[in-house]
């Protein structure tokens, strides 16, 4: 579908068309992605993460934890709130992520960290 239209305020054409290609609102976010490329984010979290996952069905919880700060990043202000970016298959080319978390999986994510226990040497 291709349609033309005059603009508002000068005389200009306006193309508007179909494509086959995804699209996202948060497209501006490749600059905060190309800077967590730049500074080793990826294995970084990695590394520190203390969880580890042994099920083969489930979400590494390095994308997990990614997934939660680009969706506070991008405005989410409940674990609910992710469940809007789950749709948005740019973004997840964007991250790398092959699966999004559901809003349960990441609120199970930071439910496995517990209180750190202080041990005394006597």
């Amino acid at each position: 579908m291709q349609r033309e239209f005059s603009a508002i305020f000068n005389e200009k054409k306006v193309l508007l068309a179909d494509t086959e290609r995804v699209a996202s609102p948060y497209g501006g976010l490749t600059v905060f992605v190309e800077f967590l490329n730049h500074i080793g984010y990826a294995d970084a979290v990695r590394r520190h993460m203390p969880v580890r996952l042994t099920s083969r069905n489930a979400i590494a919880p390095e994308e997990t934890f990614t997934a939660f700060l680009v969706s506070v990043l991008v405005g989410a202000r409940r674990f609910a709130h992710a469940g809007l970016l789950r749709l948005d298959k740019a973004l997840h080319s964007l991250l790398g992520l092959v699966r999004f978390p559901t809003d349960d999986t990441i609120r199970n994510l930071f439910r496995r960290f517990t209180q750190g226990l202080e041990c005394s040497i006597i």
